[in-house]
């Protein structure tokens, strides 16, 4: 199954989404100071290493302070406020469906992230490796919200009538700090350091039990533009069917006073722990099995 050597990162028990080892980062160096991290400048600091691609410096006062999950959703609603300002809120993502972070230590429920218009890329998008400081990728899952309606679902098989489609996804992730060990309250803080999404094929919905059920025995393929598969999991990887991460997003706007909107995209999360990209390559993400057809995505970096 592995036929990448020191960019493949998967491991199925000790890796977490962002998760980048030591053996395979010790080249880089990144500055670490003792700095004081007030909470009042956490937003700031994220939406600043964002716009930069870069790191953010004082991240190790930041692993001592932010000490719960409730904190990491406090943050993340600050960061959030500030993207808000800078572009249109275009949709969601969970992080903990898959069962590596469910089982992270402090992790109460799927973790919700934030995404917006300018991060959605054309299939086939090519990005430039030199586009930040740490550059990850995965494969995941994404559906379209279609009637405003499904902020009143309680199961599945009410929020399938709800979206209109469900489109190939690679998602690529500027880290803004090393998240190694994995740090759930960090990752919540940071918005789940959403930054890339290439959209490629999709397949309508068609709201029956035969459909739901085949998001469950697809089959979801992430490999490498050598053929190299890199990653091969059922649809149930993501919490039994990846369409329980609308159920988790409309919760998780409940609980802020807000609701889904038409048109707004929901990314249930990644079916491989993320790799590291380093140098030139092509990605592709082939789902079988989707209410009988297959759907694919690719990107590359140069």
């Amino acid at each position: 199954m592995n036929k990448i050597n020191s960019k493949n990162l998967y491991h199925p028990t000790l890796m977490a989404i962002m998760v980048l080892p030591f053996i395979l980062i010790s080249s880089i160096t990144f500055a670490q100071t003792e700095e004081p991290c007030p909470l009042e400048d956490w937003a700031q600091n994220v939406v600043g290493a964002w716009n930069e691609g870069a790191t953010i410096n004082n991240i190790d006062c930041y692993r001592d302070t932010v000490t719960s999950m409730n904190m990491g959703r406090n943050l993340r609603d600050e960061v959030i406020a500030q993207f808000d300002t800078m572009f249109p809120r275009a949709g969601y993502k969970v992080v903990g469906l898959d069962p590596i972070n469910a089982a992270l230590p402090g992790v109460d429920r799927p973790m919700v992230g934030a995404m917006y218009v300018s991060m959605f890329l054309a299939n086939g998008t090519t990005l430039p490796l030199d586009s930040a400081e740490i550059i990850i990728t995965e494969p995941d899952f994404i559906v379209s919200v279609s009637d405003s309606q499904i902020n009143t679902a309680k199961t599945i098989e009410e929020a399938i009538k709800y979206i209109d489609r469900i489109y190939a996804f690679i998602e690529t992730l500027a880290p803004i700090f090393i998240n190694n060990p994995p740090n759930p309250y960090l990752m919540q803080a940071s918005n789940l350091m959403a930054r890339w999404g290439v959209l490629g094929e999709s397949v309508e919905v068609v709201p029956t039990e035969e459909f739901i059920r085949s998001l469950e025995t697809m089959t979801v393929t992430f490999q490498d533009g050598d053929g190299n598969v890199l990653a091969k999991q059922p649809g149930s990887y993501l919490g039994n069917n990846p369409l329980n991460g609308i159920l988790v997003v409309v919760d998780e706007l409940q609980r802020r006073g807000e609701q889904l909107q038409p048109g707004d995209l929901i990314s249930s999360g990644s079916y491989m722990p993320p790799i590291l990209v380093d140098k030139p390559a092509k990605y592709e993400t082939i789902y079988e099995g989707i209410g009988g057809k297959t759907i694919s995505v690719s990107t590359s970096f140069r």
